[in-house]
């Protein structure tokens, strides 16, 4: 049987939301728990009123918006720390598809963010290796000899440049993260007919909100007609056209202009496509793919590859585009195929922080 949420009822991975039953538009306290306030009425005389805290579509926005921060706050902070937090974004992606399987499109981004998890793993490893090797080399005879300066630098360089591109997924990965998941939430708690009315209400700038990029380059709640188009499929029960509605969205309207625009990481995805064509230099490059599973490792059948032509570039979207697409394709056959369980226990797995090995 497949899982759909239900609001107000029972649910394993999400609690009922305190603005439940509440409609917009109407008061969030009983009356009787207002404040009365003395205030100043016709011919300058003291009339008695009652202050009524009212459910705006700005007020609701807000309180979705909240829920992803906290999920991503740590030690009372939002920078930083990006592999824990990109294990929470895993597993908030994971339930949102564990409570409604329409939500398509969150189970294939908690595999893709976990893939993002495995990027930092690889890129920590990478620069750890790269620092041991280069100390070692440096205290010993080795760095008397001509051409020592340039060996150190280049291993220096490689430090650099995996610590770029995991700050870089890193940011990605949250700010993707905080634009689309109170999307989810708001559709799951309010349904079609309030998602579609109120969608356009939530940017405004009434309520606090983290977003660490710049306004000029993408403004945040920015209501893209993709977004629309993607939650009116998944209310029609068209999952397969919403996960790729929902993909043009996340890599074009966002990915592509807080990551992918960034001169300094096309290079470095230029010579790591290059390298992981050529396997030249050897053992710093990191394969371009997509497990369908809680693992990092390459499963057959459970695997998307980027190409491997050493000229494909990862930064342009019509390329990206085909790649997720078919992983998109391939998530969709798996889940209504025999295959459908292990898809089920690896979300599951992400779901209470797992994967990522």
């Amino acid at each position: 049987m497949l899982a759909r949420y239900v609001p107000g009822m029972p649910n394993p991975w999400f609690a009922q939301h305190k603005y439940h039953g509440i409609p917009v538009n109407r008061n969030i306290k009983p009356i009787s728990e207002c404040k009365l306030h003395h205030c100043v009425g016709p011919a300058a005389t003291v009339e008695k009123a009652i202050a009524v805290p009212i459910l705006t579509p700005e007020h609701l926005w807000g309180t979705f918006q909240v829920e992803a921060e906290n999920i991503l706050t740590i030690d009372g902070s939002l920078e930083g720390n990006e592999r824990e937090r990109n294990k929470r974004i895993n597993a908030a992606y994971a339930k949102l598809w564990l409570a409604d399987n329409r939500f398509q499109w969150a189970g294939l981004a908690a595999f893709a963010s976990k893939q993002v998890g495995c990027g930092l793993l690889h890129s920590a490893e990478t620069i750890a290796k790269n620092r041991r090797e280069r100390e070692s080399f440096q205290l010993s005879i080795g760095a008397a000899l001509p051409g020592a300066e340039a060996a150190v630098g280049t291993q220096a360089a490689t430090e650099a440049g995996a610590a770029y591109m995991a700050r870089k997924l890193g940011f990605g990965n949250v700010h993707l993260f905080l634009d689309i998941y109170p999307l989810h939430r708001f559709f799951m708690e309010r349904g079609w007919k309030e998602f579609s009315t109120y969608l356009e209400r939530r940017h405004s700038e009434k309520h606090s909100v983290y977003w660490a990029v710049n306004r000029n380059k993408l403004r945040f709640g920015t209501p893209f007609v993709e977004i629309r188009d993607a939650f009116d499929l998944i209310e029609q029960g068209n999952l397969a056209n919403s996960v790729e509605k929902l993909a043009q969205h996340e890599q074009v309207n966002i990915l592509q202009k807080i990551m992918y625009d960034d001169e300094v990481l096309r290079k470095l995805l230029a010579m790591n496509q290059y390298a992981w064509a050529t396997g030249f230099p050897t053992g710093d490059y990191m394969e371009i793919k997509l497990t369908l599973s809680a693992e990092c490792r390459t499963m057959p059948g459970f695997t998307s590859w980027f190409s491997r032509n050493k000229s494909a570039k990862l930064w342009m979207a019509a390329e990206r585009m085909i790649f997720v697409n078919q992983a998109a394709k391939q998530f969709n056959q798996l889940l209504n195929s025999p295959e459908r369980p292990r898809v089920e226990e690896s979300l599951r797995a992400i779901a209470v922080g797992g994967g990522v090995e």
